[in-house]
């Protein structure tokens, strides 16, 4: 299964898809990105919304909610239901498209690093995972539930801990690349 999803990957990605994903991408970062984070600036406080956070605590998460009011709490929630999750599958669709392009590029098709291109689905579903447990506590509140906020709070730092190391199986195949094109590895 997981063969076939890598195997889909690497046959989807194309110089046409990493433009348009790059296109998707720049756009969230330049327009979308800085929008919301200014509308979302007016009500979220000093502390912020909880998924800007590599960890945070339950009652720090609830002290936050509870000064962003009714309309605060119904934008979070829109945000993400919305364009969210659309953000989530274009920052994975970016790491996916061009970890295929280079692992094709610089591995040989039967190497098993071929399925690195698997990677990004890690922090995709964290995200997805970690919007599904906030909006859930959001909309429950006043009502606390304190063992779904450890689980958001969890999700969370696994979603920024598996998107660093996302980009860094990118890396290592920049690198990777770089280093078969300066013949590094046939002058050993």
């Amino acid at each position: 299964m997981l063969q076939n999803l890598s195997s889909t990957f690497h046959r989807i990605s194309s110089a046409y898809t990493a433009l348009l994903i790059t296109l998707l991408y720049g756009y969230f970062i330049a327009v979308i990105m800085p929008e919301q984070s200014a509308m979302s600036a007016t009500y979220e406080g000093s502390w912020g919304a909880p998924d800007r956070h590599f960890f945070y605590s339950p009652k720090s998460l609830y002290a936050s909610i509870a000064v962003w009011g009714n309309a605060g709490r119904s934008d979070y929630i829109s945000f993400r239901l919305n364009l969210d999750i659309i953000w989530a599958l274009a920052y994975s669709g970016f790491l996916i498209t061009f970890i295929s392009l280079g692992s094709r590029k610089a591995f040989a098709p039967d190497d098993r690093r071929q399925l690195l291109n698997l990677a990004p689905l890690l922090p995709l579903s964290a995200d997805l995972i970690e919007n599904s447990l906030a909006i859930w506590l959001v909309s429950a509140w006043p009502v606390k539930m304190e063992a779904v906020a450890w689980l958001a709070a969890v999700s969370t730092t696994v979603k920024w801990s598996s998107l660093v190391a996302a980009h860094l199986v990118l890396l290592y195949i920049l690198t990777y690349l770089l280093a078969k094109k300066l013949n590094f590895f046939k002058r050993r």
